[in-house]
């Protein structure tokens, strides 16, 4: 039993730290494994992206061109927010706080006055324990709320700055830790990364379909014969141009894959990577070292937060005063675009109508930090 607690206290801390994870059963028979185009709804509108060219690229981080550095400056608010996660929305900043009230605010991004607080912390009815802000393109709707102990869905509107209860998701046996990655695209249809027993899989919820869940993209990685931990990332989708993309945490990869085809194009960096066949326990060592830490899925590009460290040489570059993480910028296709370096460390959200990255820091005495995302080289603020 000890060796079940180690891990399930692992994932915990791996939920709220990295915000990572995924599986799924693959079954190359089964109709789950595409959808056809009627079950997608992409606007006709859509700006136009080039198709997206099938198979694998391998890169070195050359590609992005000469790193740009950057300054951060600091943001007072009056509240204590301590967020873990954030994301910027019709000019509001939306903060998940680890906090036992007042979970979740929202700010104006004019002057950072907090115009809204909600959320407790508990196991009451309609209280948090471990949520989770979901992103979404409605412009009706502000974000969602994901709560992964309950598998709950609120929504919170434009309107009424407050969290209203709208589905439940329907349970996974095959999940013995949900670590669900969600983006919806209206109130009853979502695209998610989640994990199964042995893998993780990608997706697609629709609340009226029958099954409401179907899987459409077993994101294993040739020649990998690690459990679902090795295949932790980060997901994101851009319904716009109809691709998704995954980045794993423990590989300098890419996976871009395009909804209505469900062709995929791997991107390959060169990098050191998490060795083959590892268990639970051994993949989560922070002796291993962590590649991608965290995306925020834009209209035009989507940025990821980059390490290359492993967690402890991170605390030791913390703790003397070396803070400093990197964020690639990539266009949907998978293609560089850009790499920044940031003066701190944390989670992180993109504000790309402002060019205006934020940081929650978790290295330094402020909560709060913006950069200007120039295209100068070893620009400040």
């Amino acid at each position: 039993m000890k060796k079940f607690e180690i891990i399930g206290s692992i994932l915990i801390i791996s939920l709220l730290i990295f915000a990572c994870g995924n599986m799924g059963k693959k079954n190359k028979n089964s109709s789950q494994d595409s959808l056809s185009v009627a079950d997608i709804q992409i606007p006709q509108n859509k700006p136009v992206l080039p198709p997206l060219e099938e198979g694998e690229i391998h890169l070195t981080d050359d590609a992005f061109g000469k790193t740009i550095n950057l300054t951060g400056v600091p943001l007072s608010t009056k509240e204590n927010t301590k967020p873990e996660q954030l994301i910027v929305k019709n000019g509001y900043l939306i903060t998940n706080n680890q906090r036992n009230d007042s979970i979740f605010m929202i700010f104006e991004l004019r002057d950072m006055k907090c115009i809204a607080a909600f959320g407790i912390k508990g196991n009451g009815p309609d209280e948090f324990n471990f949520p989770r802000i979901v992103e979404t393109a409605e412009d009706s709707i502000l974000f969602y709320i994901y709560e992964p102990l309950t598998q709950k869905v609120y929504r919170v509107k434009m309107n009424h700055p407050e969290p209203e209860y709208l589905l439940t998701f329907p349970k996974n046996e095959n999940r013995s830790f949900d670590d669900k990655q969600i983006v919806f695209t209206d109130s009853k249809t979502a695209y998610y990364s989640a994990s199964t027993s042995k893998s993780k899989m990608i997706y697609s919820y629709n609340k009226d379909s029958l099954p409401q869940e179907k899987g459409i993209k077993d994101l294993m990685l040739p020649g990998i014969k690690g459990s679902w931990t090795t295949l932790i990332g980060d997901f994101g989708i851009n319904i716009y141009y109809g691709r998704i993309a995954y980045a794993y945490k423990y590989f300098k990869r890419l996976k871009i894959i395009d909804i209505l085809t469900m062709k995929e194009r791997n991107i390959i960096f060169e990098a050191g990577e998490l060795k083959k066949g590892l268990n639970d326990v051994a993949t989560l060592e922070p002796t291993n070292i962590t590649h991608y830490w965290g995306m925020s899925p834009k209209n035009e590009y989507f940025w990821m937060l980059y390490s290359g460290r492993t967690p402890i040489d991170v605390y030791r570059d913390n703790q003397n005063k070396k803070k400093y993480i990197f964020v690639e910028k990539f266009d949907w296709n998978g293609n560089p675009v850009k790499r920044y370096k940031l003066d701190d460390w944390g989670f992180f959200c993109v504000d790309e109508i402002n060019n205006t990255l934020y940081l929650a820091s978790t290295a330094s005495i402020y909560s709060l930090i913006k950069y200007n995302i120039s295209d100068s080289i070893d620009s400040g603020n």
